[in-house]
């Protein structure tokens, strides 16, 4: 079992991550609009009718603000996520509005997570599926690490 394991990941590591930072680089040219999920009254029924999916899936997602990539994640629930970055009600749920209140309160001491969310809707977003879990959360950490993701810390 352990050398399957192993093997597997040898196969993403040299395989599929090379050929998934290609896929973000082409996607960030079609990027969504982010204030599409800032929007009241649009739920995840209603942006996946925007997008042309039929139901939400698992993958990584990232947030582009000019033109640089700043943030990347990964979701069992791509669309229900990003909606919660939006609209969730903790800094668990946000987690990109508070990173960057925090990044930017020695700056700007009175940066609130309004401001952020204000910030964050000029942003693009971008997604990709990503269905097994061992190739999500390592693409995820290679594409952090590979666009110098901003607001991913590794504190």
């Amino acid at each position: 079992m352990k050398q399957s394991l192993a093997l597997r990941f040898d196969r993403i590591i040299k395989e599929n991550l090379p050929k998934r930072k290609e896929m973000i680089s082409v996607l960030s040219d079609s990027a969504l609009g982010a204030d599409l999920f800032a929007r009241k009254g649009m739920g995840v029924k209603s942006i996946l009718q925007q997008t042309g999916r039929l139901t939400d899936f698992k993958g990584i997602y990232g947030f582009i603000e000019n033109d640089k990539i700043v943030f990347i994640d990964e979701s069992s629930y791509v669309i229900r996520r990003v909606l919660r970055q939006y609209k969730g009600n903790s800094k668990y749920q946000q987690k990109l509005a508070h990173t960057m209140v925090n990044l930017h309160q020695d700056k700007q001491p009175f940066y609130t997570v309004s401001d952020s969310l204000k910030a964050m809707r000029k942003m693009k977003i971008i997604f990709m599926d990503v269905p097994d879990d061992l190739e999500r959360q390592l693409t995820t950490l290679y594409l952090q690490c590979q666009y110098e993701c901003i607001y991913n810390r590794f504190e």
